[in-house]
């Protein structure tokens, strides 16, 4: 991706969204706000169809969500008061989750003012390559830090995007990202 990336809260007393996103040329497109998730270690997996307590765990990683994107909501407002010029600007919550918790428990409409979730997404095409491997190739290889024949490590950005938000994401960044159509819903 092509975008250069400025530092907008550098301190925690003055809570604004972390990221001014900008094209190559300089020219702003959007803000972007980070915030960490974890399934509460205990090792309840939003991927796993077969555990019979999944709904509440669901619920409970879906309240977090929730709760971190109204206060990255917040903080966009706050900024916007103090600079106007951002007003125009998609807004995206960049969620760090770990590895036990998918976004997939979360629906596809909710706070106006957020344009989309944003996720790193784990290395695909060199998961599933190893993952094709023999348990004895895998333990060779790992034991020997052998990554011959394998795909580059590489990271692709998932995208979730709000259909009621006000302001979209912008189509170029959009199509860089792993997206689901917008009709597609939960």
């Amino acid at each position: 991706m092509k975008y250069s990336v400025e530092r907008l809260d550098r301190n925690n007393d003055n809570r604004r969204p972390d990221f001014l996103i900008s094209n190559s040329s300089g020219r702003s497109l959007m803000l972007c706000e980070v915030k960490t998730i974890n399934s509460a270690g205990r090792g309840v997996s939003t991927r796993n169809p077969n555990l019979r307590d999944f709904e509440i765990s669901a619920d409970r990683i879906a309240k977090k969500i929730d709760d971190h994107i109204e206060n990255a909501a917040h903080q966009r407002a706050e900024l916007i008061k103090e600079h106007l010029d951002y007003a125009r600007l998609p807004f995206l919550v960049a969620l760090v989750l770990d590895f036990l918790v998918d976004l997939h428990v979360y629906p596809r409409t909710f706070n106006k003012d957020v344009s989309g979730i944003l996720r790193i997404e784990p290395d695909l095409a060199l998961g599933k390559a190893f993952g094709e491997l023999s348990d004895a190739e895998k333990d060779r290889r790992l034991r020997n830090d052998d990554a011959t024949g394998l795909p580059p490590n590489s990271k692709d950005f998932r995208l979730v995007r709000n259909k009621a938000a006000r302001r979209k994401v912008p189509k170029d960044f959009q199509d860089q990202c792993i997206t689901e159509d917008y009709g597609k819903s939960l």
